[in-house]
């Protein structure tokens, strides 16, 4: 087993692995034999499946895989998604690899921070964006902290390079206050923020300390266009956008000095309702307190995994056009595998939870002796065709907005929140949202008015935004001073 110097994590949005390798011809990848499964996905889906928890459970069946609507059964040619198409020829893919939690986006990310969700099965729909703004204190927590708070402990570097400016992993607790500090915790994924470097500048440098590297894409929270100018994937979004992402990542690292020993896993959050035919298998609970499970939401176990989402282990250690299911035969990965292999090859100590410690770890794969000679993966890969998506088809597509954006846009208001009563705490300025205590009546009614007022997903969008605005201008104060 190879011992890396650099682990990068890039996690993107909502997609199952039959939804993207299904149709790729591999022999050792059998096609799905649902009647309703084939060709036609497109690089911008025409609705966002469903994939809730109560939905997920219901596309489950107890494992028969039965309950998907008919349009999230069309797949994918390996034509029309060449950049991660490549790197599965090249290096390694998980087709064992599954969401940790039958639910959305927010509970899976927790997860590769985490190895738990804290006992959070759905997005943030309970605490609902009305509340997010209205009242504060809506911080998740961790019994045991995150794979960050360990690798602080164990005097380890680590960096978030981040598409948005308020990235998902600022839920996390501590990561607000890091983030506006304005160090080098946190740095735009793209040139074009003059107070920062950028991946790209970054990682060119030989002398690159983080150890642990997570990214986040540009999930692009705007009014009407939700998801749509992003790059994460989501299906409001464009899959040709993320397969630029991809390519530039993994074109930046393997032609920078970090390579020959470094490791890149390139991961999908969930799902996202689309169809897979393989049944979640059996979980290990991760035995945490569930401080983030709110009032009547699903009671769940975490004894399942959710559905089968792709994943990909690039380096120049990793074996050539290798599966998942050969290298590791009988086992199952999910998210806390993330903890477990870091903490294996960066020797930072006991686990998170009983799940990251009963997982898998990927790196008795990585063995630069399996490859050729010189053969190291190409230093280029072939561009997504460009695509063109009528006007019309964006606007019906993001006007499609079901309940779990909501629930994801009101995650994104709790962090909104945290940012700007941070920066309220370290200016002196009134925060854009009300501070004052409320009773919890006085808190219902608020919430209740703002609900029923058509304009208020409005009202959250604009808040996000112009929180993200006094968040840039409040981080480039502080590197300038």
């Amino acid at each position: 087993m190879a011992t890396i110097d650099h682990l990068f994590v890039l996690a993107l949005e909502n997609r199952s692995f039959d939804h993207f390798f299904g149709l790729s011809g591999r022999s050792a990848i059998p096609r799905p034999t649902d009647s309703g499964f084939g060709p036609g996905a497109t690089d911008r889906a025409a609705f966002d499946p469903p994939h809730e928890f109560e939905d997920v459970r219901t596309q489950i069946a107890d494992g028969a895989m039965s309950g998907f609507d008919s349009r999230a059964k069309l797949a994918f040619q390996p034509s029309q998604i060449p950049v991660i198409s490549q790197l599965a020829d090249e290096f390694v893919l998980f087709d064992n690899w599954f969401a940790s939690v039958p639910g959305p986006t927010w509970p899976n990310r927790f997860f590769m921070h985490a190895a738990s969700s804290g006992g959070l099965s759905t997005s943030p729909t309970q605490l609902q964006a009305s509340g997010a703004v209205i009242r504060p204190g809506g911080a998740f927590k961790f019994e045991r902290g995150s794979v960050f708070d360990r690798l602080t402990q164990q005097g380890k570097s680590w960096r978030v390079y981040h598409g948005d400016v308020q990235p998902q992993v600022l839920a996390l607790p501590g990561m607000v206050d890091l983030y506006l500090k304005g160090g080098d915790h946190f740095c735009p994924l793209y040139d074009g923020d003059p107070n920062f470097s950028n991946f790209a500048a970054d990682v060119a440098d030989a002398a690159y300390a983080p150890a642990y590297t997570f990214i986040e894409p540009d999930y692009a929270i705007q009014l009407f266009s939700q998801f749509a100018h992003g790059d994460s994937q989501h299906p409001l979004g464009q899959v040709s956008a993320g397969e630029a992402l991809v390519k530039h990542v993994y074109e930046t690292l393997r032609n920078s000095p970090l390579w020959p020993s470094s490791a890149l896993l390139i991961v999908w959050d969930e799902h996202g309702g689309f169809f897979d035919h393989v049944g979640p298998p059996a979980a290990t609970p991760p035995g945490d307190a569930p401080l983030n499970a709110p009032p009547g939401s699903p009671v769940f176990g975490f004894d399942r995994l959710g559905v089968r989402v792709p994943a990909l282990l690039v380096s120049p250690l990793a074996p050539k056009g290798k599966l998942g299911s050969d290298l590791f035969a009988g086992r199952h990965f999910d998210h806390a595998c993330v903890a477990k292999s870091l903490f294996e090859n960066f020797a930072v100590g006991e686990p998170l939870t009983a799940r990251d410690a009963d997982a898998p770890s990927w790196n008795a794969c990585l063995d630069g002796s399996a490859r050729t000679a010189g053969d190291v993966g190409p230093a280029t890969l072939s561009a997504t065709p460009a695509a063109t998506v009528p006007d019309a088809a964006r606007v019906v597509a993001a006007a499609a907005v079901p309940n779990d954006v909501d629930g994801f846009l009101a995650g994104k208001a709790l962090v909104a929140v945290d940012l700007d009563r941070g920066i309220a705490d370290a200016s002196g300025k009134p925060a854009l949202a009300p501070t004052t205590p409320q009773s919890p009546a006085e808190y219902e009614q608020a919430r209740s008015a703002a609900v029923s007022d058509p304009a208020f997903r409005s009202h959250v969008v604009q808040y996000i935004n112009e929180v993200s605005v006094r968040v840039q201008a409040h981080r480039a104060r502080g590197r300038s001073s």
